[in-house]
C-alpha cells in the first residue's frame, strides 16, 4: 500500500445522506485508473488510530478530480462527514477486478441506491465509446436517486443510452412516470426486450447484487456476462 496526501477540493450534499466528495493530489496528478476501481481511503480515528474504508471512484478518468459517492453509514463516514473543503486525508489505489468487458455488445448496469457511484463512471466511458447501454437504478424514495438529473440528461442527449430509475419505498413524487419496486429479470426483460446478447454490471448490497445475479444466470445470461460490485 502507497497512501499519499489528498484535499478534498468540493463537497456535494447530494442529499441528508448522501454526499460526492472530490478530491486532488496534494502533488502532482490522480493516478491512472479505470472505470470500477475502487480506492483506500484513510483518516485518523477517534482514538487517533489510522482507519480506512475502500470506494468505488464516481469520477471518470477524464475528470480532473477524483470522485466518491458515499452514504454516511458507519464510524469512518462520519469521520469523513466532519471533514470540510481544503481539508487533507490519505487515499492509496487504484484497486479492484470490477471492470468493463472489453468485448461488451451492449451493457445493462443496474445500482441500488449509492451503487450508483461504482456505476457513474462505467456509464461515461461506455457512452463515449459510443457502445449502446441501459442503467436501472432504484433508490427507497426519490432523494435516493443519486445523479438523477445527470442520468436523466445523458439519456436525452444519447439515442444508445437508457435510462430507467425506480423507487422502491416512498410515494413517488407528482408526474412521476418512473418504475416502482425493485428490479427484477421480469422488470428487465419487459424494458429490454430480451437478456441474450448482453453484459450486466451489478453495484448494491449483497442481498440486491447477490439474489439479482443468480436470477439473471438462472434465466440463461452466461456466468461471465454477469459482474458484480457488492457490499454489506
Amino acid at each position: 500500500m502507497k497512501f499519499e496526501q489528498y484535499v478534498v477540493k468540493e463537497i456535494v450534499h447530494e442529499s441528508e445522506e448522501v454526499r460526492t466528495f472530490r478530491l486532488a493530489k496534494q502533488e502532482g496528478s490522480v493516478p491512472d485508473y479505470k472505470p470500477g476501481h475502487f480506492f483506500l481511503l484513510r483518516l485518523p480515528g477517534e482514538d487517533g488510530k489510522p482507519c480506512q474504508r475502500s470506494y468505488s471512484a464516481a469520477s471518470h478518468p477524464s475528470e480532473p478530480l477524483l470522485s466518491f459517492c458515499i452514504k454516511l453509514k458507519g464510524s469512518f463516514t462520519h469521520l469523513l462527514w466532519n471533514l470540510k473543503e481544503g481539508d487533507s486525508l490519505e487515499v492509496d489505489g487504484p484497486y479492484g477486478t470490477f471492470l468493463l468487458l472489453p468485448d461488451d455488445s451492449e451493457r445493462v448496469f443496474i445500482g441500488g441506491g449509492v451503487g450508483i457511484s461504482g456505476l457513474r463512471s462505467q456509464i461515461l466511458e461506455t457512452v463515449n465509446e459510443g457502445r449502446v447501454c441501459s442503467l436501472f437504478h432504484s433508490g427507497h424514495g426519490f432523494g435516493n436517486l443519486t445523479y438523477f438529473n445527470e442520468m436523466k440528461k445523458l439519456s436525452e442527449e444519447h439515442d444508445g443510452f437508457k435510462f430507467f430509475p425506480s423507487i422502491t419505498g416512498d410515494d413517488p413524487p407528482p408526474g412521476w412516470d418512473g418504475l416502482a419496486g425493485r428490479i427484477n429479470v421480469q422488470i428487465l426483460q419487459e424494458k429490454l426486450g430480451s437478456l441474450a446478447g448482453k453484459a450486466f454490471y451489478l453495484c448494491g448490497s449483497k442481498e440486491m447484487a447477490g439474489e439479482l445475479a443468480a436470477a439473471l444466470i438462472a434465466a440463461g445470461v452466461p456466468r461471465e456476462k454477469v459482474k458484480k460490485d457488492e457490499w454489506g
